[in-house]
């Protein structure tokens, strides 16, 4: 796993956030103003109210042609609901059973209004206990008798997922500007987002590290969309419900993204000098060192991603590093140096001419394995962690 927060500058991330929340702002608020007003609607209207007066008044602030779905949402039986339907909407009884208490689900939507960019923003990813116990207060107090509601106004799936990438934002744009190349969970594959106007080529995945589902509040927040390949956010994770006690997110803090390290041991003689791919390539931690959540933490995101399993399928590019370091005898990049004196190599160059990678931790978003990469050259001595630049 790698940091999004080491490999983003503060100031670009905040660009990039910053965008994302005025962007989707505008299109909640409206959905917002939606409901405000088509239940404010409902309670104005009387015995003799006609059916198109009820249309006009219902869909005054809807701005998509499609507007039947928004409205039947808060029907019990939503199939019974169409265009020729209007006038169920002064029978109550037919609403599904939260939609009934008209006011409250004004007064909450009028809530929603206040706090919605807050949402949005909501970065629970640095979060003390204080800021997700105020969560869970938004979601579980203030807003859940409007759940039914939710997942039409933060709307990620039939909305915000596909937007064109001619657009001022969306999918394509959020992950272009992030700059974030491979998967933030594995480093092991290419993420580019690619478009030709209008048409789509492709992207990263967005995984909710909160699940929409159970979070619909957090659907279409920044820090709760994380860059990810299709191996990792569908196969490995899948349905699996994340919490931030128990697993770790990419945009938690992760200097030099060191939580989490490739290690290797050899299962022969020749493994150990490069001649054969004999050798278990496994991920760890400082366990001893760190606070047992974190941890467990580190743990759970680990085995849910099966890291120990996948990263084996590379492990020819441990067993070149092993075999470079072995026939150098410890010194392959300083003899690289030493080979192209007028070149005057940095360290960081001649570490990627030596293992085809990036040296510095801010640039492992550019390119596969470069995590792997540095660890294990690290881990066999090739290059020594205590390098300055």
């Amino acid at each position: 796993m790698i940091s999004i927060r080491e490999c983003v500058t503060k100031a670009d991330l905040r660009k990039v956030k910053d965008k994302h929340i005025s962007f989707v702002s505008k299109e909640v608020e409206k959905r917002i103003d939606f409901y405000i007003n088509l239940f404010e609607s409902i309670n104005s209207f009387s015995t003799g109210t006609k059916e198109i007066t009820i249309k006009n008044a219902v869909n005054k602030f809807i701005h998509v042609k499609q507007y039947n779905p928004f409205i039947k949402i808060i029907f019990a039986d939503q199939k019974k609901f169409d265009e020729t339907k209007y006038l169920d909407l002064k029978k109550t009884l037919l609403f599904k059973a939260a939609a009934q208490n008209i006011n409250l689900v004004i007064e909450k939507l009028k809530k929603l209004k206040s706090k919605y960019k807050l949402i949005i923003g909501l970065d629970l990813s640095l979060a003390s206990q204080i800021k997700l116990d105020y969560y869970n207060n938004l979601r579980d107090i203030y807003f859940e008798p409007i759940d039914f509601l939710l997942k039409k106004i933060f709307d990620y799936e039939e909305w915000f997922e596909n937007i064109a990438p001619d657009k001022d934002w969306g999918p394509y744009q959020l992950t272009q500007s992030l700059g974030i190349k491979v998967c933030s969970y594995c480093n092991r594959q290419y993420t580019f987002s690619l478009s030709k106007g209008k048409n789509k080529i492709t992207r990263p995945e967005l995984d909710h590290f909160l699940p929409k589902n159970e979070h619909p509040l957090l659907a279409l927040s920044f820090f709760n969309l994380i860059p990810s390949c299709t191996i990792c956010n569908r196969d490995c994770k899948g349905k699996v419900s994340f919490s931030y006690t128990d697993y770790f997110s990419p945009y938690e803090p992760n200097p030099k993204h060191e939580l989490l390290k490739f290690d290797y041991i050899p299962t022969s003689y020749l493994g150990s000098i490069g001649e054969t791919d004999e050798i278990k390539v496994f991920i760890k931690n400082d366990g001893a060192k760190l606070e047992l959540g974190l941890k467990n933490k580190l743990d759970n995101t680990s085995k849910i991603f099966e890291h120990n399993t996948i990263i084996n399928e590379h492990k020819d590019i441990v067993q070149e590093i092993i075999r470079k370091r072995h026939i150098s005898n410890d010194s392959y990049i300083q003899s690289l140096q030493k080979a192209f004196p007028e070149a005057k190599l940095t360290l960081e160059e001649a570490y990627r001419l030596a293992y085809g990678n990036f040296y510095d931790e801010k640039e492992f978003n550019k390119r596969p394995l470069a995590k792997l990469t540095k660890d294990i050259a690290i881990s066999i001595g090739a290059i020594k962690k205590s390098i300055k630049k």
